[in-house]
C-alpha cells in the first residue's frame, strides 16, 4: 500500500511541476504588455501636458486621446492582475510539489501507519483539484513552453541528478 501512496503523490507532484511552471510561463507576457502599454501611456500623458503648457491643444487633444485609449485598454485587458494571478498560482503549486516531494520522500519512509499517509495523500490531492478549480487557464503556448523546460531538465535539482546517475560526484 505504501509504493501505491508513493506512486500515486509522485503523479500530483508531477501535476504540480507541469501546472506551476505552465502558470509561470503564463504570467511572463501579461508582465511584458504591462510594460509595452503602460510606459508608452506614461510617456504619451507627459507629452500632452507639454503641449498643452506650450499652447498647442490640437496635439494636446490628439495625444489625450491616444492616452486615454491606451488607459482604457490597460484597463480592459489588466495584464498586471493577469500576471498576478498567473504567478500566484505558479506558487501556489510549486508549494505543493515541494511538499508532496517531502512526503513522498521522507515522510513515506518514517514507518508511520499507512492510515496517516493515506490521510496526508487525500489531502495533498484535495488542494492540487481546489487549484485546478480556481486556477486560470493556460494558455496552449505556455503549457508547451513549460514542458519544453522541464524535459530539458530545468525543474530537477542536482541531488535529483545525483540520484538518477550515482557515478557522478
Amino acid at each position: 500500500m505504501i509504493d501505491e501512496i508513493r506512486t500515486e503523490a509522485q503523479r500530483i507532484e508531477e501535476d504540480a511541476t507541469y501546472s506551476s511552471c505552465g502558470h509561470f510561463e503564463a504570467s511572463k507576457p501579461w508582465a511584458n504588455l504591462n510594460l509595452w502599454l503602460g510606459i508608452p501611456v506614461t510617456l504619451a500623458s507627459a507629452a500632452a501636458g507639454i503641449s498643452a503648457l506650450n499652447d498647442l491643444p490640437t496635439l494636446a487633444s490628439i495625444i489625450a486621446f491616444a492616452v486615454a485609449a491606451g488607459t482604457a485598454l490597460m484597463t480592459f485587458l489588466a495584464p498586471t492582475e493577469r500576471h498576478k494571478r498567473h504567478a500566484d498560482c505558479g506558487n501556489a503549486y510549486a508549494a505543493l510539489r515541494n511538499e508532496v516531494r517531502i512526503f513522498r520522500q521522507i515522510e513515506c519512509t518514517s514507518g508511520k501507519p499507512v492510515e496517516d499517509f493515506r490521510a496526508q495523500l487525500t489531502e495533498f490531492d484535495k488542494r492540487r483539484n481546489d487549484l485546478n478549480a480556481s486556477s486560470p487557464i493556460i494558455p496552449e503556448r505556455a503549457f508547451q513552453k513549460a514542458r519544453h523546460g522541464i524535459e530539458q531538465g530545468q525543474k530537477t535539482h542536482r541531488a535529483d541528478q545525483h540520484q538518477a546517475d550515482p557515478a557522478q560526484p
